[in-house]
């Protein structure tokens, strides 16, 4: 539960009193590109995140929210300000620090979907658990729990190249949550996917969030924003707007009112045989 409040400067800010999971207050970050040359990506955001939300933030290219999608993830370190992560500290972190940080608490989907093209799906999911040293029994267990989480029960044993677009991302998702992170950062998770396959994994990330996940999705598609709880619009460093999402999109009503579609082999043998009507 979130309690909602403006402060002098009329921004919504999201107070929840069930714990903060993101705060950002006087973040900056000024990248040096000599010559006295200075580009400020990020000019004094503050920013506050209840535990359990779902975030999208919006802006055009340059309005810094690509800097910003770094340092919540622990990628970079602002110039000054501070940052706050799930109770941590963690602005002013050693690479090392941040990289246990990146591994404890936060789960990362892109908009490619990095997966081995060697390893099946629940190889795939397997590996960053492998990393975090935990036994074979107990790797292969909470990896097919996380398939199934997001619909790919019956594909644990396909390679990237056996799945659709929409499968490799759901994938990449299982991998995301298969170390039980405290958020998901998502960088236009849908950015090479059709409309149809979008929405299949923007209903995981609610279906995840509904389940206790907090959720922030960069993207610049309003459409896909919408699916959000909250927007952050940021312009030139600055956030423009902080608006609670009153249209929201819940995925699995608009997947309800698309179009079937039909499998790509009865596609197929409908074309033959229509085809075979008009040979002689």
């Amino acid at each position: 539960m979130a309690v909602h409040a403006r402060d002098r400067r009329h921004t919504l800010i999201v107070r929840s009193v069930d714990g903060m999971m993101i705060e950002i207050k006087g973040l900056s970050k000024v990248y040096d590109m000599g010559r006295s040359n200075a580009v400020r990506a990020l000019r004094g955001i503050d920013l506050f995140v209840g535990a359990g939300e779902f975030i999208g933030i919006m802006g055009p290219s340059g309005s810094g929210k690509s800097t910003l999608m770094n340092i919540i993830g622990c990628l970079d370190r602002p110039t000054s300000g501070s940052y706050t992560l799930d109770g941590s500290l963690v602005s002013s972190l050693d690479d090392d620090e941040l990289a246990a940080i990146r591994n404890k608490k936060i789960g990362f989907v892109f908009q490619t979907f990095n997966l081995l093209p060697r390893l099946n799906a629940l190889q795939n999911v397997e590996l960053p658990l492998i990393y975090r040293g935990q036994p074979q029994a107990k790797r292969r267990a909470t990896a097919l729990e996380a398939l199934d989480r997001v619909g790919l029960a019956d594909r644990v044993h396909h390679r990237p190249t056996e799945l659709s677009g929409g499968q490799q991302q759901r994938a990449a998702i299982a991998r995301a949550i298969s170390g039980s992170p405290a958020i998901i950062l998502a960088d236009e998770p849908t950015g090479n996917l059709d409309s149809r396959s979008g929405e299949e994994v923007m209903q995981v990330f609610q279906d995840l969030n509904n389940g206790g996940i907090t959720v922030v999705l960069v993207t610049h598609d309003e459409n896909i924003g919408r699916h959000s709880k909250r927007l952050i619009r940021l312009w030139d460093g600055i956030i423009k707007a902080d608006e609670v999402v009153t249209d929201r999109a819940i995925a699995a009503s608009v997947l309800e009112r698309m179009p079937p579609v039909l499998p790509a082999p009865v596609a197929l043998q409908s074309t033959l045989g229509a085809q075979s009507m008009y040979v002689s």
